[in-house]
């Protein structure tokens, strides 16, 4: 439950536009270790549901920690800037974020090239892309099945 009611961001709508805006995911893998690393991420919304995309080697830790388990949250921000105060603590920023966590999953064969096809939109949205079947043999791309979902701002 969030502490500040007054900066929630509840409509699905509103927090799909703060994603549009956010250049990054931090995404957290779960492990007997904390391990958060930032990616680059498309997503798609169909029926109130997000699905967000990625893309990564297909060895290494983060298939690994997916491997033991597939569960992960993820954070993403935008919108910062400096708030001044007449003291320390009356200092802040403004932001926007979504937070989230979920389900991961490795994607085959045509379903890699609409993962990698929402992370261009995301990137380049006025751009189209193709795909050679190369290429999307060599490449791993990850689904997060998105379970909880929530967004927060603070304006200046």
């Amino acid at each position: 439950m969030m502490r500040r009611r007054d900066r929630e961001v509840t409509d699905l709508a509103e927090m799909t536009a703060i994603m549009d805006r956010c250049d990054a995911v931090s995404v957290a893998f779960a492990g007997e270790t904390p391990y958060v690393i930032p990616m680059s991420f498309g997503y798609v919304c169909e029926d109130g549901h997000v699905c967000l995309y990625l893309h990564c080697a297909g060895v290494g830790e983060k298939i690994t920690r997916m491997q033991a388990d597939p569960h992960a949250a993820f954070a993403m921000y935008t919108g910062t800037e400096l708030i001044e105060g007449p003291s320390a603590c009356s200092y802040s920023t403004t932001y926007e974020s979504v937070c989230g966590s979920g389900v991961l999953r490795r994607l085959e064969k045509e379903d890699k090239r609409a993962g990698l096809e929402a992370i261009m939109a995301h990137y380049a949205p006025e751009k189209e892309f193709s795909f050679e079947d190369r290429m999307l043999a060599a490449v791993t791309v990850l689904c997060l099945d998105v379970q909880a979902i929530s967004g927060k701002r603070r304006a200046g």
